[in-house]
């Protein structure tokens, strides 16, 4: 440790200086009193501090008091995955830290909506000086195919008709039950495909579209359209809608062994004001631990 202020010695030795040996005898008392409290404050802030720093182990800038907390994703806004919006996450610490850069949080996505990313970054937005800081992702408006983030293949067991899906009946269609393997007497009115189904027509019209084999890159209110004597032979046409509700989204999540990545800036123990024995206690921890486990998850919505 550095002193700013000496120990002004015993007074009979402090009152022989050069430059105390012709003060008035009061004058001298207070600048000795005066010297000798600097001196003792100085001296037990210093022994309370080196104290405080062996009980939490920060005696060489370690990090043991401080570190991430919870990483969470924030609830709202809703992940649309076909709209463009930005998600949030919170990443809590221990105490207050100073972020400078763009430090990142990177997210595993299990692609189970057709997304086409199986990790994307959320970026340091805000809240440095303080123990929680928000990251954000902006996630674009863009066609299925882009979409690293998505809500587009068609569960498998689900009926169309009953989840929702408008139907057109098709003309002079044969009662029974029809099976449409996947690309096959058929078409959609976007990018859909893969999807396999089985069609019942009971009383000429359409009642149920059950879907036996997942169908991918589908949008919400897409149309699948049966070719003409698919449903009998001299059926023609006939249609059902692809409602939201039946398509299955993409979850991200946190996954083993993830961190705080600094992404070339810095996070340091602190609030920005160093004035106090406990600021500086703090200040001197540095980088915190930015290791993190987490089971926070967020699932798309297909809007």
């Amino acid at each position: 440790m550095i002193y700013t202020a000496e120990d002004p010695g015993n007074w009979s030795q402090w009152k022989q200086k050069p430059e105390n040996k012709s003060l008035p005898l009061n004058e001298a008392k207070q600048k000795y009193l005066k010297e000798q409290l600097l001196f003792e404050d100085q001296y037990t802030n210093f022994v309370a501090t080196q104290q405080a720093i062996q009980q939490q182990k920060a005696q060489t800038g370690g990090t043991s008091l401080n570190g991430v907390t919870e990483v969470a994703f924030d609830a709202l806004p809703v992940f649309q995955t076909n709209t463009g919006n930005t998600q949030t996450l919170k990443v809590s610490f221990a105490k207050p830290v100073l972020v400078t850069g763009s430090p990142l949080v990177t997210v595993a996505n299990n692609q189970l909506g057709g997304g086409t990313a199986a990790t994307f970054n959320y970026t340091y937005s805000a809240g440095s000086s303080t123990n929680e800081l928000t990251f954000q992702h902006i996630h674009p408006t863009a066609a299925v195919a882009s979409q690293g983030f998505s809500a587009n293949v068609v569960e498998n067991g689900v009926d169309l008709v009953s989840a929702g899906g408008t139907v057109v009946q098709p003309g002079t269609p044969t009662n029974g039950s029809y099976n449409f393997v996947a690309n096959t007497n058929y078409t959609t009115s976007g990018d859909g495909v893969q999807i396999a189904m089985t069609v019942e027509v009971v009383g000429g019209n359409i009642i149920e579209v059950n879907v036996t084999a997942i169908g991918e890159e589908f949008i919400p209110n897409e149309i699948i359209t049966f070719a003409a004597g698919s449903l009998g032979a001299s059926s023609t046409g006939g249609s059902v809608t692809v409602v939201a509700s039946v398509l299955q989204a993409d979850t991200v999540s946190f996954a083993a062994g993830s961190a705080v990545a600094l992404n070339s800036g810095t996070i340091k123990t602190g609030d920005g004001s160093f004035n106090t024995q406990y600021n500086d206690i703090n200040r001197r921890q540095g980088t915190p631990a930015l290791g993190f486990t987490s089971t926070s998850t967020k699932t798309g919505v297909a809007s």
